[in-house]
């Protein structure tokens, strides 16, 4: 059977929960907390387009460097694997678009411009073709759809 909700697996998670609670503790000006949920947003999307494709929730590792889906060997056609990429930036982007549109009916939000900039930057920075970001899957599926 299936599971009905993400699996969640747990890599060092004394240090990560050690690590995570330290820089909370620290974090006065609260962006930690914005950047945390951008990254967790990025993620939310990445299991969506996962449930979407292939009709189950993925297993999510959970690390002192991030959380990630695991995917090692799961055979995917590029198309699937350019959807499951994408879907993360998406994510970052349709969020950060959806708060510059409600702020500018409802007024300027100090809080609102952090959330839509750290959304850019979370979803941009995965875009880059670096081996593990997302812009490395989206080249290498772009490069397979190309091939065929």
């Amino acid at each position: 059977m299936r599971p009905s909700r993400p699996m969640l697996r747990w890599r060092a998670p004394l240090l990560t929960l050690l690590g995570l609670t330290l820089l909370l503790a620290c974090d006065g000006s609260g962006i930690l907390r914005v950047g945390l949920g951008c990254a967790i947003l990025h993620e939310s999307g990445h299991a969506l387009a996962y449930r979407a494709l292939w009709g189950h929730w993925p297993e999510l590792e959970i690390s002192p460097f991030g959380i990630c889906l695991r995917l090692r060997g799961l055979p995917m056609p590029p198309a699937q694997e350019l959807a499951l990429a994408a879907a993360g930036p998406l994510a970052n982007l349709l969020a950060c678009a959806a708060v510059l549109l409600f702020m500018r009916g409802a007024g300027y939000s100090y809080g609102g411009y952090w959330f839509a900039c750290c959304n850019l930057l979370v979803g941009g920075s995965n875009l880059l073709p670096l081996p593990g970001l997302d812009g490395w899957h989206i080249a290498g599926a772009l490069h397979g759809i190309w091939r065929t």
